[in-house]
Protein backbone atom coordinates (compact mmCIF):
# COMPACT_ATOMS: atom_id res chain seq x y z
CA UNK A 1 0.00 0.00 0.00
CA UNK A 2 2.69 2.26 0.81
CA UNK A 3 4.47 1.59 -2.15
CA UNK A 4 1.54 2.27 -4.37
CA UNK A 5 1.17 5.45 -2.74
CA UNK A 6 4.47 6.85 -3.11
CA UNK A 7 4.54 5.45 -6.83
CA UNK A 8 1.40 8.11 -6.91
CA UNK A 9 2.93 10.57 -5.70
CA UNK A 10 5.95 10.34 -7.65
CA UNK A 11 4.12 10.54 -11.13
CA UNK A 12 1.76 13.07 -9.88
CA UNK A 13 4.74 14.87 -9.47
CA UNK A 14 6.70 14.30 -12.76
CA UNK A 15 3.71 14.96 -14.36
CA UNK A 16 3.29 18.19 -12.55
CA UNK A 17 7.17 19.39 -13.28
CA UNK A 18 6.28 18.15 -16.86
CA UNK A 19 3.40 20.19 -17.56
CA UNK A 20 5.33 23.54 -16.09
CA UNK A 21 8.35 23.09 -17.98
CA UNK A 22 6.36 22.59 -21.34
CA UNK A 23 3.63 25.30 -20.72
CA UNK A 24 7.38 27.25 -20.99
CA UNK A 25 7.21 26.81 -24.83
CA UNK A 26 3.38 28.36 -25.02
CA UNK A 27 2.72 31.94 -26.18
CA UNK A 28 -0.63 32.23 -24.33
CA UNK A 29 -1.31 35.62 -26.53
CA UNK A 30 -0.42 34.03 -30.37
CA UNK A 31 -2.99 32.57 -32.69
CA UNK A 32 -3.48 28.68 -31.78
CA UNK A 33 -0.81 26.87 -33.99
CA UNK A 34 -2.10 23.35 -34.28
CA UNK A 35 1.21 21.30 -34.87
CA UNK A 36 -0.91 17.54 -36.10
CA UNK A 37 -4.48 17.56 -36.00
CA UNK A 38 -7.25 15.06 -34.46
CA UNK A 39 -7.46 12.47 -36.77
CA UNK A 40 -4.30 12.46 -37.97
CA UNK A 41 -1.42 9.12 -38.20
CA UNK A 42 1.57 9.13 -37.92
CA UNK A 43 4.55 6.18 -38.67
CA UNK A 44 8.41 6.15 -38.15
CA UNK A 45 11.24 4.60 -36.82
CA UNK A 46 13.52 5.39 -34.13
CA UNK A 47 17.00 4.41 -32.83
CA UNK A 48 20.73 5.29 -31.13
CA UNK A 49 23.92 3.27 -31.98
CA UNK A 50 27.08 4.09 -30.02
CA UNK A 51 30.54 2.62 -29.87
CA UNK A 52 33.38 2.84 -27.41
CA UNK A 53 36.86 2.05 -28.17
CA UNK A 54 38.64 1.74 -25.07
CA UNK A 55 42.17 2.10 -24.45
CA UNK A 56 42.40 2.32 -20.83
CA UNK A 57 44.92 6.00 -20.44
CA UNK A 58 46.12 5.46 -23.74
CA UNK A 59 44.44 6.58 -26.72
CA UNK A 60 40.17 6.03 -26.99
CA UNK A 61 37.08 6.29 -24.92
CA UNK A 62 38.68 4.60 -22.10
CA UNK A 63 39.53 6.41 -18.42
CA UNK A 64 41.33 6.26 -15.25
CA UNK A 65 39.75 6.94 -12.04
CA UNK A 66 42.47 8.91 -9.53
CA UNK A 67 44.95 6.49 -11.38
CA UNK A 68 43.54 3.13 -9.75
CA UNK A 69 40.97 1.40 -11.90
CA UNK A 70 41.82 1.08 -15.60
CA UNK A 71 39.79 -0.53 -18.16
CA UNK A 72 42.37 -2.03 -20.40
CA UNK A 73 41.37 -2.26 -24.71
CA UNK A 74 38.49 -3.22 -25.40
CA UNK A 75 34.94 -2.62 -27.07
CA UNK A 76 30.96 -1.91 -26.18
CA UNK A 77 28.65 -1.05 -28.56
CA UNK A 78 25.17 -0.19 -28.03
CA UNK A 79 22.47 -0.01 -30.34
CA UNK A 80 18.75 0.55 -30.68
CA UNK A 81 15.39 0.67 -32.88
CA UNK A 82 12.06 0.87 -32.49
CA UNK A 83 9.36 1.38 -35.23
CA UNK A 84 6.45 2.94 -34.52
CA UNK A 85 2.43 3.75 -35.16
CA UNK A 86 0.20 6.76 -33.45
CA UNK A 87 -2.99 8.11 -33.92
CA UNK A 88 -4.18 11.73 -32.65
CA UNK A 89 -6.79 11.80 -30.53
CA UNK A 90 -7.27 15.14 -30.26
CA UNK A 91 -4.70 18.42 -32.27
CA UNK A 92 -1.15 17.84 -30.82
CA UNK A 93 -2.49 14.71 -28.48
CA UNK A 94 -1.41 10.74 -30.03
CA UNK A 95 -1.95 7.64 -28.76
CA UNK A 96 1.23 5.24 -29.92
CA UNK A 97 2.11 1.78 -30.07
CA UNK A 98 5.96 0.85 -30.66
CA UNK A 99 7.90 -2.69 -31.18
CA UNK A 100 11.66 -2.24 -29.21
CA UNK A 101 14.54 -3.80 -29.74
CA UNK A 102 18.10 -3.25 -28.46
CA UNK A 103 21.05 -4.70 -27.18
CA UNK A 104 24.71 -4.63 -26.66
CA UNK A 105 28.27 -6.37 -27.09
CA UNK A 106 31.06 -5.54 -24.60
CA UNK A 107 34.75 -7.45 -24.00
CA UNK A 108 36.20 -5.89 -21.10
CA UNK A 109 38.99 -6.11 -19.45
CA UNK A 110 39.11 -4.55 -16.09
CA UNK A 111 42.47 -3.77 -13.71
CA UNK A 112 42.60 -2.41 -10.55
CA UNK A 113 46.45 -1.14 -10.30
CA UNK A 114 47.36 -0.07 -6.47
CA UNK A 115 50.64 0.07 -6.80
CA UNK A 116 50.98 4.14 -7.25
CA UNK A 117 48.34 4.33 -3.85
CA UNK A 118 50.12 1.76 -1.54
CA UNK A 119 53.63 3.07 0.19
CA UNK A 120 55.66 -0.33 0.04
CA UNK A 121 58.89 0.96 1.16
CA UNK A 122 60.09 -1.12 3.73
CA UNK A 123 57.53 -3.71 3.38
CA UNK A 124 59.92 -6.28 1.24
CA UNK A 125 63.76 -7.49 2.43
CA UNK A 126 64.48 -8.75 -1.36
CA UNK A 127 63.21 -7.69 -4.66
CA UNK A 128 61.31 -11.44 -4.70
CA UNK A 129 59.15 -10.38 -2.30
CA UNK A 130 58.37 -6.71 -3.77
CA UNK A 131 57.45 -8.12 -6.94
CA UNK A 132 55.44 -10.41 -5.62
CA UNK A 133 53.44 -7.64 -3.92
CA UNK A 134 53.31 -5.51 -6.83
CA UNK A 135 51.78 -8.27 -8.85
CA UNK A 136 48.94 -8.65 -5.82
CA UNK A 137 48.33 -4.75 -6.14
CA UNK A 138 47.80 -5.06 -10.41
CA UNK A 139 44.46 -7.15 -9.99
CA UNK A 140 42.86 -8.62 -12.90
CA UNK A 141 39.20 -7.94 -11.49
CA UNK A 142 37.33 -9.10 -14.84
CA UNK A 143 38.16 -10.19 -18.55
CA UNK A 144 34.67 -10.99 -19.90
CA UNK A 145 33.00 -10.99 -23.11
CA UNK A 146 28.88 -9.91 -22.49
CA UNK A 147 25.95 -9.50 -24.98
CA UNK A 148 22.50 -8.79 -24.25
CA UNK A 149 19.47 -8.26 -26.76
CA UNK A 150 15.73 -7.34 -25.25
CA UNK A 151 12.51 -7.47 -27.23
CA UNK A 152 9.35 -5.52 -25.97
CA UNK A 153 6.35 -3.43 -26.99
CA UNK A 154 5.40 -0.11 -25.48
CA UNK A 155 1.95 1.75 -25.27
CA UNK A 156 2.72 5.82 -25.48
CA UNK A 157 0.68 9.05 -25.18
CA UNK A 158 2.67 12.02 -26.22
CA UNK A 159 1.58 15.95 -26.35
CA UNK A 160 2.82 17.98 -28.63
CA UNK A 161 3.39 22.27 -27.78
CA UNK A 162 3.99 24.35 -31.10
CA UNK A 163 7.59 26.06 -29.67
CA UNK A 164 6.27 29.70 -29.44
CA UNK A 165 3.51 29.80 -32.33
CA UNK A 166 6.06 27.32 -34.70
CA UNK A 167 4.01 24.60 -37.25
CA UNK A 168 7.26 23.42 -37.88
CA UNK A 169 8.91 23.00 -34.85
CA UNK A 170 7.37 21.71 -31.13
CA UNK A 171 8.35 20.40 -28.21
CA UNK A 172 6.69 17.24 -26.68
CA UNK A 173 5.86 15.23 -23.05
CA UNK A 174 5.70 11.55 -23.42
CA UNK A 175 4.51 8.59 -21.08
CA UNK A 176 5.34 5.66 -21.98
CA UNK A 177 3.97 2.01 -20.58
CA UNK A 178 6.03 -0.84 -21.56
CA UNK A 179 6.97 -4.21 -21.12
CA UNK A 180 9.95 -6.44 -22.44
CA UNK A 181 12.34 -9.41 -22.34
CA UNK A 182 15.86 -9.47 -22.06
CA UNK A 183 18.26 -12.35 -22.42
CA UNK A 184 22.11 -11.62 -21.55
CA UNK A 185 25.18 -14.00 -21.50
CA UNK A 186 28.77 -13.69 -20.52
CA UNK A 187 31.54 -15.67 -19.98
CA UNK A 188 35.31 -15.37 -19.47
CA UNK A 189 37.78 -14.77 -22.12
CA UNK A 190 41.11 -16.90 -21.53
CA UNK A 191 44.68 -15.90 -21.86
CA UNK A 192 44.21 -16.69 -25.84
CA UNK A 193 41.45 -14.04 -26.13
CA UNK A 194 38.63 -16.86 -26.61
CA UNK A 195 35.55 -17.01 -25.08
CA UNK A 196 35.11 -20.10 -22.50
CA UNK A 197 31.90 -20.90 -23.03
CA UNK A 198 31.59 -23.80 -20.45
CA UNK A 199 32.06 -21.16 -17.98
CA UNK A 200 29.38 -18.82 -19.48
CA UNK A 201 26.44 -17.19 -17.09
CA UNK A 202 23.03 -16.01 -18.36
CA UNK A 203 20.43 -14.01 -17.37
CA UNK A 204 16.50 -14.14 -18.36
CA UNK A 205 14.60 -10.89 -17.48
CA UNK A 206 11.50 -9.51 -17.43
CA UNK A 207 11.13 -5.76 -17.10
CA UNK A 208 7.57 -3.30 -16.85
CA UNK A 209 7.06 0.26 -16.12
CA UNK A 210 5.84 3.86 -16.55
CA UNK A 211 8.93 6.01 -18.33
CA UNK A 212 8.58 9.70 -19.06
CA UNK A 213 10.38 11.55 -22.04
CA UNK A 214 10.83 15.05 -23.37
CA UNK A 215 12.00 15.72 -26.42
CA UNK A 216 12.11 18.22 -30.17
CA UNK A 217 10.46 17.50 -33.11
CA UNK A 218 11.12 19.60 -36.55
CA UNK A 219 8.94 18.79 -39.37
CA UNK A 220 11.52 19.26 -42.30
CA UNK A 221 9.23 19.00 -45.42
CA UNK A 222 5.59 18.68 -45.93
CA UNK A 223 4.28 15.56 -43.65
CA UNK A 224 7.57 14.26 -43.23
CA UNK A 225 9.64 15.28 -39.69
CA UNK A 226 12.56 14.06 -37.28
CA UNK A 227 12.93 14.12 -33.62
CA UNK A 228 15.15 13.78 -30.75
CA UNK A 229 13.71 12.36 -27.49
CA UNK A 230 15.38 12.22 -23.96
CA UNK A 231 14.13 9.58 -20.99
CA UNK A 232 13.93 11.39 -18.05
CA UNK A 233 12.17 9.56 -15.38
CA UNK A 234 10.88 6.34 -14.36
CA UNK A 235 9.44 2.80 -12.45
CA UNK A 236 10.06 -0.15 -13.48
CA UNK A 237 9.78 -3.78 -12.17
CA UNK A 238 11.95 -6.65 -13.25
CA UNK A 239 12.77 -10.24 -12.65
CA UNK A 240 15.66 -12.15 -13.54
CA UNK A 241 16.78 -15.40 -13.38
CA UNK A 242 20.29 -16.50 -13.82
CA UNK A 243 21.87 -19.49 -14.81
CA UNK A 244 25.81 -20.47 -14.36
CA UNK A 245 27.00 -23.33 -16.21
CA UNK A 246 29.91 -24.00 -14.56
CA UNK A 247 28.21 -24.51 -11.22
CA UNK A 248 24.88 -25.40 -12.11
CA UNK A 249 23.03 -22.82 -9.50
CA UNK A 250 20.48 -20.61 -10.44
CA UNK A 251 19.99 -17.08 -8.82
CA UNK A 252 16.30 -15.04 -9.05
CA UNK A 253 16.10 -11.47 -8.36
CA UNK A 254 13.15 -9.10 -8.25
CA UNK A 255 13.05 -5.18 -7.66
CA UNK A 256 11.18 -2.34 -8.23
CA UNK A 257 12.73 1.21 -8.66
CA UNK A 258 11.42 4.37 -9.41
CA UNK A 259 14.31 6.96 -10.14
CA UNK A 260 15.78 8.98 -12.95
CA UNK A 261 16.15 7.57 -16.38
CA UNK A 262 18.09 10.45 -18.20
CA UNK A 263 21.25 8.12 -20.18
CA UNK A 264 23.23 10.02 -22.76
CA UNK A 265 22.92 6.19 -24.47
CA UNK A 266 19.07 6.00 -24.13
CA UNK A 267 18.32 9.11 -26.23
CA UNK A 268 17.34 8.45 -29.68
CA UNK A 269 16.74 9.90 -33.09
CA UNK A 270 13.99 9.14 -35.17
CA UNK A 271 12.00 9.98 -38.07
CA UNK A 272 8.11 9.84 -38.54
CA UNK A 273 5.72 10.27 -41.58
CA UNK A 274 2.30 12.00 -40.98
CA UNK A 275 -1.13 10.98 -42.50
CA UNK A 276 -3.86 13.88 -42.42
CA UNK A 277 -7.07 12.89 -41.77
CA UNK A 278 -9.68 12.94 -44.95
CA UNK A 279 -11.17 16.01 -45.62
CA UNK A 280 -14.84 15.96 -44.94
CA UNK A 281 -17.58 15.88 -47.82
CA UNK A 282 -19.82 18.86 -48.37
Amino acid sequence: MKKSIFLALGLLSVSASAQGILSRFYDPEAEKVVFLEKGSRTFGISGNYRSFDVAGNGVGDGFAVLSLLNIGTGKLSTYKASPKFSYLLADDLSLGFRLDYSGYTLNSDLRLDLRNAVDMSGTANNPEDEKEIQSLLNLQISNRHMVNNTWGVSFTLRKYIPFFGSKNVAVFGEARLYGNYATSLSCPIDENGKFDMAKQRTNNTINAGLKFAGGLCVRVRGDNAVFVSVPLVGATYSNTLQHKNATNNNAHLSQFKIARDFDFLGVQVGYMHCVKPKSKKK
